[in-house]
């Protein structure tokens, strides 16, 4: 059948309010290690209301660090703004404990983006110009957000063919933000959403959900070697190279640092790179704005993405918002209740870029499983 026919029929679908059961799993994936991990059996049809992510749920009470201000007992915690920056600056202080160094990279590298980004309102500001740093921004937000990170780096809703796809994607990510820092947390996330131990939502008020991206980099060095081994082992799909037991004990990192370096440094040089072929130093200064547009609305996603609103007093869920929904896909009621799709725009008015973006390259042979509803399950 052609891709034609394929988006044909999934739209048609949708539009006659056909009802979505169940979702169906590849077998290899599901009885992959990482998922054979947290749970007792490994089914390859899942409904899709009761599909829930529980594949790291068994080590979530000590992986992660608690932030300087707790967690709570008995519902989140909401931190003060006081404790949001003494939490920001814990996070970050590597003169105290040398690990901070990586989300104190990561929070140098927005710094900089975001002075970039005050060059680009002074000295280049266009219409013209605006409207390409928005669609950069949207295209790395599509592809390196919510098809690489969140769909398969963290719920796996499809699979590549090769590990060599996904080390391309590794490889060309141009933010220097550690694909382990996104999947674990997130996968927390959703096995204690909204209850104490959530590492980032709207209870955290805007500015803690905007530095969560730092705290939730802190993590718990003196798990075991077997837990290590186990977590090692739920990320090989990502394709880096693995850091050693001993070499995690000292910088908390799953992902060697010699490997994270030469590839960040590589694909933020190779964007930079083609920036200036096309445009020169002003292309340079449009793409690294692009670069900070994208995180600040990822930052900002984890508050009014999961409930946090400015206008409303309703907190603490996900909502399907228009803005994130026709943006970038981010579905987000839709995906909390179905993780593991590939799709997250269920309703036939819901754009879903990124999951015709993995259509896309299930036809070029790129994708050879992906996890949507029974009725166009491939």
């Amino acid at each position: 059948m052609s891709l034609f026919m394929f988006l044909l029929h999934d739209s048609r679908a949708l539009a006659n309010g056909q009802k979505i059961k169940s979702v169906r799993a590849d077998p290899a994936v599901a009885a992959s290690p990482r998922f054979a991990l947290f749970s007792s059996s490994a089914p390859t049809t899942f409904e899709v209301r009761m599909m829930k992510d529980t594949r790291i749920q068994s080590l979530t009470p000590g992986l992660l660090l608690s932030p300087t201000y707790g967690y709570g007992e008995v519902s989140p915690r909401s931190p003060t703004l006081r404790e949001v920056w003494c939490e920001l600056i814990d996070s970050v202080a590597f003169w105290r404990d040398t690990p901070r160094l990586l989300p104190a990279v990561v929070a140098s590298y927005h710094l900089g983006a975001f002075a970039v980004f005050v060059l680009f309102l002074a000295r280049f500001f266009s219409v013209w110009n605006l409207a390409i740093v928005l669609v950069a921004s949207n295209a790395i937000g599509i592809v390196y957000n919510t098809v690489w990170y969140h769909r398969y780096c963290a719920h796996r809703a499809f699979r590549f063919r090769n590990l060599w796809w996904a080390r391309l994607f590794l490889w060309t990510n141009p933010l220097a933000f550690r694909e382990e820092s996104y999947v674990i947390p997130h996968e927390i996330h959703h096995s204690q959403a909204d209850q104490p131990g959530d590492p980032y939502g709207p209870h955290l008020g805007w500015l803690g959900s905007y530095f969560a991206a730092e705290s939730t980099q802190k993590m718990n060095r003196d798990i075991s070697r077997e837990d290590y081994e186990r977590v090692s082992e739920s990320l090989r799909h990502i394709g880096f190279v693995k850091n050693s037991y001993d070499g995690f004990r000292r910088t908390g990192s799953f992902e060697s640092l010699w490997h994270y370096a030469v590839r960040t440094l590589f694909g933020n040089g190779l964007w930079i790179l083609a920036a200036f072929a096309i445009g020169g130093g002003q292309g340079v200064v449009l793409w690294i704005s692009a670069v900070f547009l994208f995180s600040f609305m990822l930052r900002d996603f984890n508050y009014r993405g999961h409930g946090g609103s400015f206008l409303s007093a309703r907190q603490g869920s996900p909502i399907n918002q228009m803005y994130y929904g026709f943006l970038v896909g981010e579905w987000h009621e839709n995906h909390h209740a179905n993780p593991r799709l590939a799709r997250s725009g269920l309703a036939w008015w819901q754009l879903d870029v990124p999951y015709w973006f993995i259509r896309l390259l299930s036809a070029c042979g790129a994708v050879v499983q992906y996890n949507s509803p029974q009725t166009e399950a491939r």
